[in-house]
């Protein structure tokens, strides 16, 4: 019987594209393919804005009850704001639920405006995400057609989820409300895909034309798993969310048996 590690390579070797996997809990290493490799990190280079601008409340240049100025232009892709009444304003708390919740590009723009691409950055370097930068905002297809995009690697948010399970990203405070964000996700088509139902996870997917990403915490009886799935150059998304699906559900499993 071929072990758990092997089901996951023969899971990879069999499909078209280039898969990356970190999984670990905060205290032990489980299993990394292609860890350190560059992806485009499509939407989950959002849970790194939502990071600073929490550090930036912390330190009182903003807070989450400014209600910020919304573009009237459309912005395209995942979301519902663009949609909603232009009275409509609402608070850092709302954009921060609808950027993470129902990945809004539209919230995820302003809030790119608000703390600064350079601030964004300089925090994916404090805390060690070395494969992490924000380029571009959402929806940029003239930067895209240039080459320039958002990137990151499994390792890269495996560092960032380690903090967050630990409590130490930006604060205990800003960690709890992340959490709190992260659990209310709305997409779960990737990492929860074969996982069982009414399981706690905390985690974002992201997606983009031949690349998906899930990346976060699922949580067990005691540690929880920092897993951070990722996959690009694929002929379909949905077999590489499929493929990602299951090899969740194997570290899940294996995981739960002996480290979570």
């Amino acid at each position: 019987m071929e072990n758990w590690q092997e089901q996951v390579r023969a899971l990879f070797g069999s499909a078209q594209g280039k898969f990356g996997v970190y999984a670990a809990t905060a205290t032990t290493p489980l299993f990394e393919y292609q860890a350190s490799s560059i992806f485009p990190s499509a939407s989950t280079i959002k849970v790194l804005i939502m990071a600073e601008l929490l550090r930036q409340v912390e330190a009182g240049t903003h807070s989450l009850s400014e209600h910020p100025a919304l573009p009237t232009a459309p912005t395209g892709g995942c979301g519902i704001l663009e949609f909603l009444s232009s009275d409509y304003r609402p608070d850092l708390m709302d954009l921060l639920h609808f950027m993470i919740c129902s990945s809004d590009n539209k919230a995820t723009n302003v809030l790119i405006h608000l703390t600064g691409m350079d601030a964004v950055n300089q925090l994916a370097v404090d805390i060690g995400m070395t494969n992490t930068r924000l380029r571009r905002f959402m929806m940029d297809t003239e930067s895209m057609q240039q080459g320039i995009d958002n990137t990151t690697s499994p390792a890269d948010m495996g560092r960032f989820f380690k903090l967050l399970a630990c409590n130490e990203l930006v604060s205990s405070r800003a960690s709890a409300t992340m959490k709190t964000i992260l659990g209310r996700q709305q997409f779960s088509h990737i990492m929860m895909l074969f996982l069982p139902e009414g399981i706690q996870v905390e985690h974002k997917t992201g997606g983009l034309p031949g690349s998906v990403l899930d990346v976060g915490l699922v949580y067990s009886a005691r540690d929880p798993l920092i897993l951070c799935l990722m996959a690009t150059q694929l002929a379909n998304n949905g077999e590489g969310a499929v493929i990602l699906g299951k090899v969740a559900e194997i570290i899940y499993r294996t995981g739960k048996e002996n480290y979570v």
